[in-house]
This record gives C-alpha cells, structure tokens and sequence, in this order.
C-alpha cells in the first residue's frame, strides 16, 4: 500500500466520526443547494450595482476562472487519467480499496478520481477572490478549498493526490484569470475590501 492509500485511510476511516458523517455530504454538495446559489446571486447583483465595472470584472473572473478549472478537470485530466476512485468497485466486487469507508446512504460518483473537480473549482473561486479582497483576512478564502477537499477524502470520494492535483490545476487557471483580468480591473481595485471599509474609490499603490 502506497503512501497515498494509507493517508487517505486516516483522513477516511481515522477522524470518522457522527458529526462529521451528518455534516461533510452537506458541506461536499455546497453546489448543490439552493440556499448557496441564492446567497451568491445576490452577492453578484449588490457588487455590479455598487461598483459597476468593477463587480462585472469580479463577476465574469469568478465564471471564467470556476469554469475553465471545471472543463480541464472534468473533460480533459479525468478521461485521460483514467483513475478509479477509492471508493469504485473493482474485479471480484471489492472496493478499489478494500478499507474505504462509505457514510450510510451516500454513493460513489461514476467518473474518474484524479483530479478532484471539487477542490479545483473551489480553488479557482478562493484564488480569484484572494486577489479581489483585501487586508490579511482575504486569506480566509483558502479555507473554502480546504474544508470542500477534505470532505471528499472523508467521504471516500477521491484520494489526497486528487486534491491536491486540483488544488494546483484550479490555482494555476485562476492565475491566468486574474493576469487577464488586471488588464482591466487595477490590482489596487479591490472589490470585497472597499466594500467592508465603505469605500467606492479603487486604492492606488504608494
């Protein structure tokens, strides 16, 4: 067994535990819920009215950037790699990996294991959205990718590697987003910043 196998073993059978069952296929299926959709449809429309071309430019870097991590994750990395989930029935009708642990009532998703569209995508939205805050909180965008990656180890979903493979992917398109997109919007223009501090005004660089 290999160091990935047995690291996801203790990030999947080693931390189980009630709550976290009740709380992770939540967590997972953010995407999911209409509730999240509603939140970020009217976090776009108070941005665009406030800021205008500034929260269009935060708005279409987010698509952009959650899109093109979800394409080369889902259309182009997966079918390539090829590589069975954990949790995927293999020959003889055993687990890929015989110890995976599954929550009572979840199943395992049909496609490829590497990489984890999840962590990419999240990635992608927490990246663009370090770049468009500002102050050392922004930072807490990261844990959005965090928790979503570790919920699909725990769930027996995807293994370390995964994650950590859309981490990187998500990271790096959402660098090219943010490049493209400072052509238009400054790097001084924050968006989630100047709306915490009141300001309308793009701050400039001393």
């Amino acid at each position: 067994m290999g160091f990935d196998e047995r690291l996801f073993l203790i990030l999947n059978r080693g931390a189980a535990n009630g709550p976290m069952d009740a709380v992770m296929p939540v967590i997972t299926n953010l995407h999911q819920q209409k509730w999240f959709f509603a939140v970020i449809a009217v976090a776009a429309v108070a941005g665009i009215l406030r800021h205008k071309k500034r929260g269009w430019v935060a708005v279409i870097a987010l698509v952009v950037a959650i899109g093109l991590a979800d394409s080369a994750s889902t259309r182009i990395l997966k079918p390539v790699v090829g590589r069975p989930r954990p949790c995927h029935v293999a020959s003889g009708g055993r687990f890929v990996v015989p110890d995976v642990r599954i929550i009572a009532g979840e199943s395992c998703p049909g496609s490829p294991s590497f990489p984890s569209n999840h962590a990419a995508n999240t990635m992608a939205a927490a990246t663009v959205c370090v770049w468009l805050t500002r102050g050392r909180k922004r930072w807490a965008w990261l844990l959005l990718p965090a928790v979503i990656g570790y919920s699909r180890i725990y769930l027996g979903y995807h293994y370390p590697s995964d994650v950590l493979a859309g981490w990187l992917l998500g990271f790096a398109l959402a660098l090219s987003v943010v490049w493209a997109a400072r052509r238009v919007l400054p790097p001084s223009a924050t968006i989630v910043g100047d709306a915490i501090s009141g300001s309308t005004e793009p701050r400039t660089s001393g």
